[in-house]
């Protein structure tokens, strides 16, 4: 379902918010399942060349992603460059000031994305809900079929520990379990 969405373009007869939503969580996803928030407040002085460096919001912990090209070219053609807001994207600007006016601003737009997000995995027959959570979890579970380590896990998730990554991960494994319980009859 994932590389579905990943290999999936939306045409131009579809909404603009469509395309922007769908592009957003592409890359949520290829930058190690970066969350909404922190890519709300990801700054322009975070990105140098390809390499982006930021504070996750909820752990506070330094984050340092290579950026591929596929997910370059997301960023490039929604960076935020008409303004003089210090935000990478137009999510934030100048005139959220307050602390709780950012909080409100993340909330509004999270509910348009994960509307959106909801309607395109129902076109594409999808079946659960996507919500941007979903690209974390998709990456996170992505690492974990594929043998990585919970460590580097939780590295690249930004967890203040590796218990909490293995709580999470632990949190979504049961299908894979149900799975394998099928082939023994």
């Amino acid at each position: 379902e994932m590389g579905q969405l990943l290999d999936t373009k939306c045409t131009r007869k579809q909404s603009e918010l469509l395309q922007k939503t769908h592009h957003l969580f592409v890359l949520m996803f290829l930058l190690r399942g970066l969350p909404f928030v922190d890519l709300a407040y990801i700054q322009k002085k975070d990105l140098n060349g390809n390499i982006l460096t930021y504070h996750r919001r909820k752990t506070g912990r330094q984050i340092t992603i290579t950026v591929t090209k596929d997910a370059m070219n997301i960023i490039r053609e929604y960076m935020d460059t008409t303004t003089e807001s210090p935000y990478l994207f137009p999510i934030l600007s100048n005139f959220h000031k307050t602390e709780q006016q950012k909080v409100n601003r993340i909330h509004k737009i999270i509910a348009k994305v994960n509307k959106s997000l909801k309607e395109i995995g129902e076109r594409l027959n999808i079946p659960i809900d996507l919500t941007t959570y979903v690209a974390r979890h998709s990456f996170a579970t992505v690492l974990k079929r594929s043998g990585v380590n919970t460590s580097l896990i939780c590295e690249a998730l930004g967890h203040s520990s590796e218990r909490v990554t293995q709580i999470y991960l632990d949190s979504f494994g049961n299908d894979q379990m149900e799975d394998a319980m099928k082939n023994l009859l």
